[in-house]
């Protein structure tokens, strides 16, 4: 059972990141570096999440990502 957490958390980010990725593009085609500084905030906390994952809780002989 904790394998498949691990895997839809992954699955939670991915998506989360996809979203944010996606919107800093559109920040950074208006012209709009507030908006665009909070979406590479939240694409780091993104990554420290996934690496914090990585690191301590999913299983060493799969890739969840």
């Amino acid at each position: 059972m904790a394998n498949q957490y691990s895997v839809e958390i992954h699955k939670y980010i991915s998506d989360k990141i996809a979203i944010a990725a996606s919107r800093k593009k559109e920040a950074e085609a208006a012209n709009d570096p507030t908006t665009c500084r909070f979406y590479e905030g939240q694409l780091f906390e993104l990554d420290k999440i996934r690496e914090y994952m990585a690191q301590n809780i999913d299983l060493k002989t799969q890739r969840y990502y």
